[in-house]
């Protein structure tokens, strides 16, 4: 036995156990029931597919993902981005002309991470999906059924900003040099590689702040300015309904993966380096997989938040207490009697 193996975990996993696993497996189940009554179906995705499907939208993080041989030779490649598996899954199952389909999840991902990334060391996710959905009411449900989950968590400072990946595409083509350059200038905030597009992109604010600022930019075309009235939309319609503290218009956000083509969105939380949740609009998706749906969703990384959510320590089994009585059958009889009345009890 390699002792140095034994006391160190492979990259990209993690372990828990007694308490740390009974809190989330609490959170999670709270989080599907919520899920459920909002009428969200649960899938289950595949652990590992072959490599070959999902290499066109990998990009750059190909080198990110963990890939293996099957006994047939397929080269394979384990889950790392659940909407990737879940559109795969849903793309080759429904039929042209489905009904809405409203589908969520809880599981993990795998992937490759810098071994001084610590904070980046949690792969669980829960998130859903809205599946044939066309209008922009259906971006605002997912935006609402966000929100009520990081109310169920407690997490009230947490913010979400909302961008848009088509406004990135109208300002910058397909055919513009160094596009993907630009993408990931706007992203980090790193203005003086945007240039003259710098006014447009780094702004954050309400709905308001965002007509008046379509006001002070007369160059902007028509299909870019489509896209920020939209936007604008969208964020006032969740400001009238009190939700303004919670929501943020945020050009910067533009969507890292290439598979976003409208609306995008990340969560903040206070004391967190990095997005604790992320989202959009992917039209042409599920197109590459079978079928042509357009859906918007999101996924969050519940084990960056987990540990900020208050739960009843008196719940956990570590805290159960022994169930009186002198002999076994008094002792199941009391624990019995003690557990239908919602106490965690041993024998």
């Amino acid at each position: 036995m390699n002792d140095a193996q034994l006391y160190k975990l492979p990259p990209g996993t993690e372990r828990l156990v007694l308490d740390e696993a009974f809190r989330r497996q609490v959170l999670t189940h709270r989080v599907q029931n919520l899920f459920t009554s909002w009428g969200y179906q649960p899938v289950q995705t595949p652990v590992f597919d072959f490599y070959d499907l999902y290499a066109p939208f990998l990009g750059s993080s190909s080198e990110s993902v963990y890939r293996l041989v099957d006994r047939e030779g397929e080269l394979l490649v384990l889950r790392s981005d659940i909407t990737l598996f879940l559109a795969r899954s849903m793309g080759v199952v429904l039929r042209q002309g489905h009904e809405p389909l409203r589908v969520c999840y809880a599981d993990t991902i795998l992937r490759h991470q810098n071994l001084e990334d610590i904070s980046a060391n949690e792969f669980y996710q829960i998130g859903a999906e809205f599946i044939g959905s066309k209008a922009p009411a259906d971006d605002l449900e997912v935006l609402l059924l966000l929100d009520d989950i990081l109310t169920l968590l407690g997490l009230g400072e947490a913010r979400i900003h909302l961008g848009s990946r088509a406004l990135f595409d109208q300002v910058f083509g397909p055919e513009t040099p160094g596009r993907q350059g630009l993408l990931d200038a706007v992203a980090l905030r790193r203005w003086d590689e945007v240039g003259p597009w710098t006014a447009l992109f780094s702004y954050q604010g309400d709905a308001a702040g965002l007509r008046r600022l379509l006001q002070t930019l007369p160059h902007l075309t028509a299909p870019v300015r489509a896209e920020l009235t939209l936007l604008a939309d969208q964020a006032q319609a969740l400001e009238a309904l009190g939700l303004k503290d919670r929501f943020r218009v945020d050009l910067s956000e533009v969507g890292r993966h290439d598979y976003y083509t409208g609306l995008v969105f990340q969560v903040y939380q206070p004391g967190l380096g990095e997005a604790l949740a992320t989202g959009g609009r992917y039209d042409k998706l599920l197109a590459r997989f079978g079928l042509d749906s357009p859906s918007v969703g999101f996924s969050l990384h519940l084990g960056k938040v987990e540990h900020l959510v208050p739960l009843d320590a008196q719940a956990a089994p570590s805290a159960a207490k022994a169930a009186p009585g002198k002999t076994l059958a008094e002792r199941l009889d009391n624990a019995r009697k003690l557990r239908a009345e919602g106490r965690n009890v041993t024998l």
